[in-house]
This record gives structure tokens, C-alpha cells and sequence, in this order.
């Protein structure tokens, strides 16, 4: 029997992650603040001192049913989406760099507070939506400018509902919106520049050349992530 179905979308398996490692650490093993960092929760003391794996680990962890379950809800809605969009590989990339850049900044600007939950990634996925539409306009106007709009407003209202909690970590949030704009940006213009953009620099470059510009955004990009978690 085949665990891993090549043709069964990616986000599903990372659905099943999620929900399998909460139910050890909630269900097994009772959900304490403990046992989330001790499972690999995002926390700045310890990301500073060396454990930059939190940075990954802390985006499959979730803390309590209401969490794991709008998490999931939002990652089935969007996940089918952008998957499709940008296929498989692409959409790891976004997830993780999404995620990681949530973390990031989670660490940078919420130091002391103990963090976990994949919304990071899916603020990232609904930014590379909206960089996705942005793009799109070009082509269909009427259909972009509609999907623009909704997730503009998706985006505002679970601001303002961020802003009015203060057990939601914004700054992972914002910080996953900011990666995912940027990771799909650069693979938008890696592999579909002639389609958007025909005049583009970008359109303009052969395959090796767009490898190199696209290694050196996603370098930069690292470069920050260091930057950002040891200020």
C-alpha cells in the first residue's frame, strides 16, 4: 500500500500533519505551554541561542480545537487554490517561505511570548493570491478586480479581529502576508513572466539567467530572516 499518493495535493498531507501532532500534543499529552515548546513552538530566547528549526516546527503546532480547526478550514479553502495556481513545488515554497517570515518576525517584534499555528502560511497563501490577481488584471481585468477586493477585504477584517485579540501574534501574520507576496512574486516572474509581462526584464532573460535572479532574491530574502532573529 502507497502512504504517499504523487497525484493527492500537497496541502492535504500538511492538513494531516497538523491534525496528527495535535492530537499527540493536546489530546496525548494535555497542550501545555511546556509541551509545545518542547515539540518545537516558536520562541525567541531559544531561537536566538541556536534553535532556528523552531522557525519551521512551530508552523505544524497548534494550540487548542478553535485554533487547529480555523487554521484548517482556511488551509482547504486556499490551499486547493493556490496549489493548482502554482503547482506542487511552487506552493511549498510560498507555504514555507510564508511561514518561516512569519516566525521571523514573530521572534523579532513578539520576543517573549510563546507562538505556534500555521496562519503565518496562510496569510502567505492569500498573498500570493493577491499578488496572483495582481497580475491577472492584466489579462481579465473584471475577474482579478473581484477576486482583488474580496481578499482585500478578508485581509482588513481579519486585521482588525488580530488587533482586538491579544492572544493573536500579528506580527506572524503580517509577516507571512509580506513572504508569501514575495515568494510568488519572484516565482511568478520565474515561470510566468512571458504570459504576464512580455516586455519585462525578466522576459527578457534565459532560463540560467532567471535561475540566478530568482537564487539571489531567495538568498536576499534569507539574508533578512538572519537579520531579523538576531536583532
Amino acid at each position: 500500500m502507497r502512504i504517499i499518493n504523487k497525484y493527492r495535493p500537497v496541502y492535504i498531507y500538511i492538513l494531516f500533519i497538523n491534525i496528527a501532532l495535535w492530537i499527540f500534543t493536546e489530546i496525548i499529552l494535555g497542550g501545555t505551554t511546556r509541551t509545545l515548546v518542547s515539540f518545537g513552538a516558536n520562541y525567541g530566547p531559544y531561537v536566538k541561542d541556536g534553535d532556528t528549526w523552531r522557525l519551521i516546527t512551530s508552523i505544524f503546532l497548534h494550540g487548542g480545537i478553535s485554533h487547529l480547526i480555523f487554521n484548517s478550514i482556511a488551509l482547504l479553502a486556499f490551499g486547493n487554490l493556490v496549489e493548482q495556481i502554482f503547482g506542487k513545488r511552487n506552493f511549498l515554497i510560498i507555504y514555507f517561505c510564508s511561514g518561516i517570515s512569519g516566525s521571523a518576525l514573530s521572534v523579532t517584534f513578539n520576543s517573549n511570548v510563546v507562538s505556534v499555528g500555521s496562519s503565518g502560511a496562510i496569510f502567505g497563501m492569500l498573498g500570493g493570491l493577491v499578488v496572483y490577481y495582481f497580475y491577472v488584471r492584466k489579462i481579465n481585468s473584471i475577474y482579478a478586480k473581484g477576486n482583488l477586493y474580496g481578499l482585500g477585504f478578508m485581509l482588513l477584517l481579519n486585521l482588525f479581529w488580530g488587533l482586538s485579540s491579544p492572544r493573536i501574534d500579528n506580527w506572524a501574520h503580517l509577516g507571512g502576508l509580506i513572504g508569501g507576496g514575495f515568494s510568488s512574486y519572484i516565482l511568478i516572474n520565474f515561470n510566468l513572466s512571458t504570459i504576464f509581462s512580455s516586455n519585462s526584464f525578466l522576459s527578457n532573460l534565459n532560463n540560467f539567467n532567471k535561475r540566478i535572479f530568482a537564487f539571489l532574491c531567495f538568498f536576499i530574502w534569507s539574508c533578512i530572516i538572519i537579520l531579523l532573529i538576531n536583532s
